[in-house]
């Protein structure tokens, strides 16, 4: 607790230090938090410190993370601590700079993504899930997902591209983007590094398998991962723009030919 005196500015003179609980909107969730403050007691005055209010910050977002079921900035220190790693090598870990780990340390909130792959660097076991994003594959959802691509471009991606040279990619950033944001992708589709950019490994049994499925029987898409197909498809409105990006991203230029691009890997993509 603090030992600074405080005055109130009115000119009552010096305030009460206290504890106070308060409920505060945060997000969409209205939490409940202890809040450390100066009051005056004549005026009723509030007064917090930079220091006071940084420390409500923090808490405010550590319930929030505890409601959504993420790691608190305090479990990510101390699990980092219990096994020995600086947070350079966290960082490096999970293919992120240390910035962000300082971030999450300090109490900025980490996404869904983000805090799975805290949790597979943490616990090592996880990573297996790592070349499918964290679900099992559905070559229904694959086919799900490319009706909704087509109906966005107005047109059939499969006629024709047999070898899903522009619409893999165009899957690629979605399941990527879906892990990263949501913590799994929207496939459970492997994808591996080939000379014309990222595609899903063995593309060429799974497109007839994929053209005859019936994508009606496949998981409803969520409305976050439709959203997400949306944003893709707004950031590549021409045929060939998710072909061409592809080609820049560092997680594609880095491996090599016929290596599966990790899930793990999809905070250095391209923000959508």
């Amino acid at each position: 607790m603090e030992k600074n005196k405080q005055n109130c500015p009115h000119g009552h003179g010096p305030m009460q230090l206290a504890t106070t609980s308060h409920k505060i909107n945060f997000r969409e969730l209205e939490l409940t938090c202890p809040v450390e403050q100066y009051i005056c007691r004549e005026c009723g005055l509030e007064l917090a410190t930079t220091k006071q209010a940084g420390a409500v910050q923090r808490m405010l977002a550590d319930t929030y993370r505890e409601k959504k079921g993420l790691l608190t900035s305090q479990e990510i220190k101390t699990r980092r601590k219990d096994l020995a790693m600086t947070q350079k090598e966290l960082a490096d870990s999970m293919s992120v700079g240390i910035a962000s780990i300082k971030r999450w340390e300090g109490g900025i909130i980490q996404t869904p993504g983000m805090d799975k792959l805290l949790r597979q660097a943490f616990w090592p076991r996880q990573r297996e899930a790592s070349f499918t994003g964290n679900r099992p594959f559905y070559i229904e959802r694959i086919k799900l997902s490319l009706v909704m691509f087509n109906n966005l471009y107005n047109h059939d991606l499969l006629a024709g591209d047999n070898r899903l040279l522009y619409s893999g990619k165009l899957l690629w950033y979605a399941d990527m983007t879906a892990y990263r944001e949501l913590g799994r992708s929207i496939t459970g589709a492997t994808y591996a590094a080939l000379p014309m950019g990222p595609q899903l490994n063995n593309y060429r049994e799974l497109v007839p398998d994929i053209l005859k499925s019936d994508e009606n029987t496949a998981e409803p898409l969520s409305p976050e991962e439709k959203n997400i197909i949306k944003r893709v498809y707004e950031r590549f409105p021409g045929k060939t723009d998710a072909y061409n990006a592809s080609h820049q991203e560092v997680i594609w230029k880095n491996k090599r030919t016929g290596e599966i691009i990790p899930y793990l890997e999809s905070s250095e993509l391209m923000k959508m």
